[in-house]
């Protein structure tokens, strides 16, 4: 028997202590849920018109959306009417392609869907869709 040591005849059974582990992923998971923006994709919700005759169009055009109640939003940041051009213009100068797809609300009125795509072919841009859900 070595002098300062005391054995009963047990042996210790050592347990990973997982206290620590288990605080460390509450931290991340905090960490991610503050982080995280939740945000929509055009900033407004829309409910598309329906068209038998929609096509696919490219994910890097510039999207306007136009609320019912006549909001509008230049990729999913909301701006007001007589700021659309140069939102749009400003957002066309920094992309390779001149296209701007206006997502409109099926209650919009025929005047405003107009205005807004007129205001997008003066800032600039050389093709204008309109998107609709398929039937």
């Amino acid at each position: 028997m070595k002098l300062g040591s005391v054995t009963h005849g047990t042996t210790s059974s050592e347990e990973p202590n997982l206290t620590p582990l288990i605080d460390v992923v509450f931290i991340l998971l905090i960490f991610f849920v503050v982080t995280t923006t939740f945000a929509r994709d055009l900033g407004i919700d829309v409910k598309r018109p329906k068209a038998g005759t929609a096509t696919e169009q490219p994910a890097h055009v510039v999207r306007v959306a136009v609320g019912a109640g006549g909001e509008l939003a230049v990729d999913g940041r909301p701006t007001s009417p007589w700021r659309l051009a140069e939102e749009v213009e400003g957002r066309i100068a920094h992309g390779d392609k001149q296209a701007v797809l206006v997502v409109a609300d099926r209650s919009v009125e025929a005047n405003a869907l107009v205005s807004v795509m007129d205001a997008c072919r003066k800032a600039g841009a050389t093709q204008v869709a309109l998107a609709v859900e398929e039937q």
